[in-house]
């Protein structure tokens, strides 16, 4: 009875230890997605964010340029550029927690919303009243100027997510230290 009792004992504690082991594994990958994806979308804003004060300053002068009656503007039709890590990490961004992916998702559609004003104007700029070609415009200095307020806080956000140490996010250690 007791041999059967010790190998139930160590069939439990096999079952148990691979368990835990596979459950640790799965987290600290999940965490290590997560780590990459905060790196990559922080690297894609800080690059965006390069382009912001020249837009800005293009787009208020424009728009005061457009309201004077001799002025004319003439633009290409362009296609709107893409974000290719957010558009491709977009269903990881779970991976970030809430208020991250809160964030990410707020300040890439700002980013969303302010290129296909542009390309609206670039398409149809020819037939807009002048007074609206200036205001849409200037929602545009709107959006990318939020983009790059909210942006910039996100940016940091998003490094210091990316280099934090697995141990210090797990709440399950804080209790195993405190409590256990």
């Amino acid at each position: 009875m007791s041999d059967t009792n010790a190998a139930l004992i160590a069939f439990v504690g096999v079952l148990a230890g691979g368990y835990l082991n596979n459950f640790l594994a799965e987290d600290f990958r999940r965490f290590r997605d997560g780590q990459a994806l905060a790196g990559a979308l922080a690297g894609e804003l800080k690059s965006h964010a390069t382009a912001i004060p020249i837009l800005q300053s293009t787009l208020q002068s424009t728009a005061d340029a457009i309201r004077k009656p001799d002025t004319r503007i003439t633009m290409q039709e362009f296609a709107p550029p893409t974000s290719p890590v957010f558009d491709s990490g977009v269903v990881k961004l779970g991976l970030l927690g809430p208020a991250l992916a809160e964030e990410v998702a707020f300040v890439y559609e700002q980013i969303r919303a302010f290129r296909l004003g542009l390309q609206r104007i670039s398409k149809h700029h020819p037939e807009m009243e002048r007074e609206t070609v200036a205001q849409v415009l200037e929602f545009c200095l709107t959006l990318i100027t939020t983009a790059q307020e909210r942006g910039t806080k996100l940016i940091a956000d998003l490094q210091r997510y990316a280099n934090e140490g697995y141990w210090r996010t797990r709440p399950w250690v804080w209790w195993t230290r405190n409590l256990g």
